[in-house]
Order: C-alpha cells, then structure tokens, then sequence
C-alpha cells in the first residue's frame, strides 16, 4: 500500500504537468521546496537521536567506491571517444540520486535505520558528485 501511494504520488505529478497544471517556470520553485526544505527536514527528523556506530562509516565508503568505479569504467569505455562525450559520460554516470527517490521509501519502510543508511550512502557519494566527477573529467 505504501509502494502504491508513492506511485500514485507521482502519475498524479506527471498528470498535472500534462494538463497544465504546473508550469515549467514551477519547477524552479517546487526543486527548492524540496531539496531545501523537505529533504533537510526529513533526514533530521530521522536521524536526530540516533547513534551512529564507527562501522556504519563502511557505508559511507560503499557510496563514494560506487561512484568511483562508475566513473572508471565509463572513463575506460569511452578512452576512444571525443573528449566532449567521455566527459559527458563521467560527469552523468556517478550519481545515484538518492534524495528525491530512495530517502521517501526508506523512510517509510525501513525507518530511521534506513534513513540512517541512506544518508550515510549519499554521503560518500556527494563527494564523488560534487567535485570528485568534475576532477576526472578531460
């Protein structure tokens, strides 16, 4: 029921953006909302009180090798290709997007254990993300 209501959250999105309900000069707006509001709001809620055990840090680890081995084999994979398209490569294929898709469905069914794995996750990915990705690429 839970997977359901977050599927109908989203034909429910994609059906008012194709009546015209929202407009593409929404977006900016709803993102901010989102990524600056709701999403802070969420990880703390979950994750304030929590103990953090040293070896959940392995995850942390996960996130960023995850990246970095994405971005290695697409590197390698396009070493053949113009400079513009394996750059293009590298920079779009290290992230995991974790934010806006996985943190509402492990909030919902694995609890602050999960948003606790999560966030750890998407942390050792940021740094691939953000900055690790733009270092790599020709």
């Amino acid at each position: 029921m839970r997977a359901a209501c977050f599927i109908a959250v989203i034909v429910l999105g994609h059906i008012l953006r194709r009546t015209g309900f929202f407009k593409e000069e929404d977006f900016h707006v709803l993102s901010k909302i989102v990524l600056k509001i709701t999403l802070p709001a969420a990880i703390i809620s979950n994750v304030s009180g929590s103990k953090i055990d040293p070896s959940l840090l392995v995850i942390c680890l996960l996130g960023f090798g995850g990246g970095v081995l994405y971005m290695t084999l697409l590197y390698l994979l396009n070493l053949h290709s113009p400079k513009e398209k394996r750059a293009f490569e590298v920079l779009n294929i290290s992230g995991y997007n974790i934010g806006t898709f996985t943190m509402p469905f492990a909030q919902s069914f694995l609890g602050p254990a999960g948003m606790l794995a999560t966030s750890l996750f998407d942390t050792g990915n940021s740094f691939v993300c953000l900055g690790g990705s733009y270092s790599i690429a020709p």
